[in-house]
């Protein structure tokens, strides 16, 4: 084994060992719990008629779902990403043109250290996927299939990537089929066409049935734009002011310029990416570290297509200073994660487990906030009661009324028909003149995902 492979080998096992110590000590969250429990819960069907309404496509349901049909806990999810992120890391140490400074400096991101590797959540897949499809780039003529295939999958793992892989089917039918007639590459092209229009039409109006992405408002004027880029910003370093705004302004301005000069089509696709996100975060989502992130992944992908000898050094060194930004925000988020629980849907559970019967009524007054809690839970076991469902659950379900705040529980009517009635109450709510029997901790990182547990006897 030459050095250059031992070096390789040396930094994946510690990014590993890291990340895996960083992910024993999560606890996850409502977005990450919500995956498993609809593919815990529902059959095949049931899945794909409930993921077309919360907007995402759904290879990331599609592999959790053995994990969960086979009874293991929600840590097995877990593993999957962490174990998908770490491939990822090895396949980029090992096939990317970028210098050993550029390649240890994003994985030392808070990307790599964190957000995709410790938050269990489709978007683990994509750098891989990114880094896959930037290594056969070059050799989609030979590989049409292979190439084409990496591209079907990148698009099916978040909305968000969907203008990036349109970009790279049409260039990829400009120069197989247009510029170089190339017969072979009309099936993959056909392919992906009809997998990326299928997207289209599984999405298409979900976001109408999405109650939370209807109330989303869009904001168009320069102070509302000025708005989303501060957050872009926010979401990828941790702070945000005039300095750093115009950092990351620089850095992309710099991408866009040495593309436009060395490959006019991977400018294209470049372009069309930043137009398409810019467009998802200020008409239909919120901006959340992971989204920011797949901008950045992005320009990796392009920079590495384009890499050369002579461009090497200032690919890698402008990559890796920008990654470089995040580092102090992953050190501050590890930190934290190890001295608090992120979430106390773990705690929560271990309580009513140990203390509540299966069998027992309880009432919930939010359904988002609680499904860390039914994550930790055994399957059909312990369920909580919502009044806008008019039903028990374990997922949220987004296209039944959710309130925008907290709203209070209809317990007279509960005690009407049930002797023993226990309350879950979210983001710290609580009644005034009733002590709880379960009460987290103030330390709790993810705010809304503190509890009170109440016990009313009739």
């Amino acid at each position: 084994m030459d050095k250059s492979k031992l070096k390789n080998l040396i930094f994946i096992f510690l990014y590993a060992l890291f990340t895996l110590i960083v992910l024993l000590c999560h606890e996850i969250w409502a977005d990450e719990a919500q995956v498993w429990l609809v593919v815990r819960d529902l059959n095949l069907f049931e899945i794909i008629e409930h993921v077309r309404t919360e907007g995402h496509p759904l290879l990331w349901y599609f592999l959790v779902l053995p994990f969960s049909k086979l009874n293991l806990s929600v840590f097995s999810m877990q593993i999957l990403s962490w174990f998908i992120m770490s491939t990822a890391a090895g396949f980029f140490l090992n096939k990317t043109p970028f210098n050993t400074f550029c390649k240890i400096s994003i994985l030392c991101s808070s990307a790599f250290l964190y957000w995709f590797s410790v938050i269990s959540r489709s978007y683990c897949l994509i750098p891989l996927l990114i880094f896959v499809l930037a290594w056969l780039y070059k050799k989609q003529k030979e590989h049409p299939y292979l190439y084409t295939l990496t591209l079907i999958l990148l698009a099916n793992t978040h909305i968000i990537m969907f203008g990036f892989c349109f970009a790279l089917m049409v260039l990829f039918m400009f120069e197989n089929i247009i510029k170089e007639k190339n017969k072979k590459a009309i099936i993959p092209f056909s392919l992906t066409t009809i997998s990326l229009s299928s997207i289209v039409v599984y999405l298409f109006g979900s976001s109408k049935e999405n109650v939370i992405v209807q109330t989303f408002t869009p904001d168009f004027s320069l102070n509302g734009l000025f708005d989303v880029y501060s957050k872009i910003v926010f979401n990828l370093f941790g702070y945000t002011n005039i300095f750093m705004n115009i950092l990351l302004l620089c850095f992309l301005l710099f991408v866009m310029i040495f593309l436009f000069q060395k490959d006019r089509k991977i400018f294209f696709v470049y372009l069309t990416n930043l137009l398409y996100q810019g467009s998802i975060f200020v008409f239909v989502w919120s901006i959340l570290p992971q989204r920011a992130f797949c901008l950045l992944f992005v320009c990796v992908f392009c920079l590495w297509v384009v890499c050369e000898s002579k461009t090497k050094n200032i690919i890698s060194f402008s990559i890796a200073f920008i990654f470089l930004l995040t580092i102090p925000e992953g050190i501050n988020l590890i930190t934290k994660d190890f001295k608090y629980p992120f979430s106390d849907g773990q705690n929560t559970a271990e309580f009513i487990k140990k203390n509540i019967p299966k069998d027992a009524f309880i009432l919930s007054n939010y359904p988002i906030t609680t499904t860390p809690v039914s994550a930790y839970l055994p399957k059909n076991q312990w369920k909580f009661y919502y009044k806008g469902y008019n039903d028990f659950y374990t997922y949220t379900i987004w296209n039944k009324p959710i309130p925008l705040s907290f709203t209070p529980v209809p317990l007279a009517e509960a005690m009407k028909e049930h002797k023993i009635v226990y309350v879950i109450m979210s983001a710290g709510a609580f009644y005034e003149d009733v002590k709880p029997i379960y009460t987290s901790k103030n330390n709790v990182l993810t705010n809304q995902e503190r509890f009170n547990i109440y016990e009313f006897r009739r």
